[in-house]
């Protein structure tokens, strides 16, 4: 949730496209725009990576570029046999240290087809490479397990927490070879110490979420995905770690115990079905006056949303309560948002198919969700519209609680509606063309800003 005071309800209706704004760039771009208010030249800055693994500071006010700054040869494939992103270079979206004025992305690097991937951290004034860096990930162990680089996927979104670096792998679209879910831990302070944590199964289960993990500030939580070849699920939890969602400390630390991991009891017809867990991103959020105060949000592609308990996951079941939100194994595949309104906490994300709204939807939509109550209990409150290609949402409110407003692309247009309700406050005359599924808006200084292939596309209130 962005805390953007401009943004009134009122003031939505007012948006139009900021024409003076040319940010224009070269290559695809699967991650969502970044901002830095302090950026080179101590003046605001959008920064944007794409596949060809090009990194981009562009000026905030004219879109022009500040710098560019080339992370290696992006592959042109996987080599793995399968993958949709030609050419396969970053692919994630980056975390910037304002502090320490760093930004770091994750990349695949080779010619023809991977040949092993960075992780990398470029100093926000200059674009050049910090001293210490790049970490090349080739012969990364987790126990006895070795990073395997080709079928590896680094889809999700970086975390940065207290100095450490988090980095998750999944696989790529296709599910070929024998890939593992991995986060990676890097200490930023000294990148030569580092600890990965890989998954049990021997393919599979990879974290691939584009909007990343979530954090409650000490530690960070992963979705896992569904155990390869589908119909083959382990049989037991001794050798699987499909369908979970874990709490990952240190530099890549899973103490396997239930308070640190949370799966369904479901979780092997998910896997035969498809049905991630992982195919969306965990989301950590404070109820104050409930008890407990933490949770995450975690839906699935079946359309079961879960809210946990962020300070004990429960193990098999633990959930606080499980919501049904959408039907259909392949229903939900997004990055939500979570807002707070005089009514309650709201669970906000798309849909694909077959959302539970009254009156009943088939098509595509934006599913809100109020959990509400102490212990929290949760229903679908609202549902909006969506065509064409549709990015996930995200929040705004002007103070944290008040004029709460979602945001999405939806058939290449930005549009606004009620947090509260649903209703439609603004659909943008223009289109962004090539924004990719499952990236995010952002919200910055009264605008709202949209990364696409080649592009930012930036509108602002008057």
């Amino acid at each position: 949730m962005f805390t953007q005071p401009k943004l009134t309800k009122t003031a939505v209706p007012t948006l139009t496209a900021d024409t003076a704004f040319a940010a224009k760039f070269t290559g695809q771009m699967w991650g969502s725009p970044l901002y830095m208010s302090n950026g080179p030249n101590n003046k605001g800055a959008f920064f944007a990576a794409s596949t060809n693994n090009n990194v981009y500071a562009i000026d905030e006010t004219t879109g022009a570029i500040i710098w560019t700054k080339s992370i290696g040869s992006a592959p042109q494939q996987s080599g793995a046999g399968c993958g949709q992103v030609n050419p396969v270079g970053i692919t994630s979206t980056p975390v910037i240290d304002g502090a320490k004025r760093i930004i770091y992305v994750a990349g695949a690097v080779g010619t023809s087809q991977i040949d092993h991937h960075e992780i990398h951290a470029i100093n926000i004034d200059t674009g050049m490479e910090v001293t210490g860096w790049p970490v090349d990930l080739t012969g990364t162990k987790s126990g006895s397990i070795t990073f395997n680089q080709k079928p590896q996927n680094q889809r999700s979104a970086l975390s940065l927490v207290n100095g450490t670096l988090y980095v998750a792998y999944g696989g790529h679209v296709g599910d070929c070879s024998d890939y593992r879910g991995w986060v990676i831990g890097v200490n930023t302070a000294d990148p030569t110490q580092r600890g990965a944590w890989a998954t049990l199964d021997t393919t599979g289960s990879g974290i691939w979420a584009a909007g990343g993990m979530a954090s409650d500030g000490k530690a960070v939580f992963a979705a896992t995905g569904n155990h390869t070849p589908f119909g083959q699920h382990a049989s037991d939890r001794t050798t699987s770690d499909s369908e979970q969602v874990v709490r990952i400390t240190g530099l890549g630390v899973l103490d396997r115990k239930d308070e640190n991991l949370f799966f369904p009891s479901t979780w092997k017809d998910m896997d035969d079905a498809d049905a991630d867990l992982g195919g969306s991103n965990p989301v950590y959020f404070n109820v104050p006056g409930a008890t407990p105060p933490n949770y995450l949000a975690q839906v699935a592609k079946d359309g079961k949303l879960y809210i946990l308990n962020a300070a004990n996951l429960g193990g098999m079941s633990g959930a606080v309560t499980t919501i049904t939100v959408a039907s259909g194994n392949m229903a939900v595949k997004t990055a939500p948002t979570v807002y707070r309104t005089a009514e309650g906490t709201h669970v906000t994300f798309s849909t694909d198919s077959m959302a539970a709204c009254t009156p009943a939807a088939t098509g595509p939509r934006i599913v809100s969700v109020l959990l509400t109550g102490n212990p929290l209990t949760g229903k679908v409150d609202w549902c909006a519209p969506q065509s064409g290609q549709v990015t996930a949402p995200i929040s705004t409110t002007t103070d944290g609680t008040n004029n709460a407003v979602v945001w999405y692309l939806s058939g290449n247009k930005l549009t606004a509606v009620d947090g509260d309700t649903g209703a439609n406050l603004f659909t943008s005359t223009n289109d962004c063309t090539g924004a990719r599924r499952w990236t995010s808006p952002i919200a910055v200084k009264g605008r709202v800003v949209v990364g696409a292939d080649t592009q930012l596309c930036s509108w602002s209130a008057k």
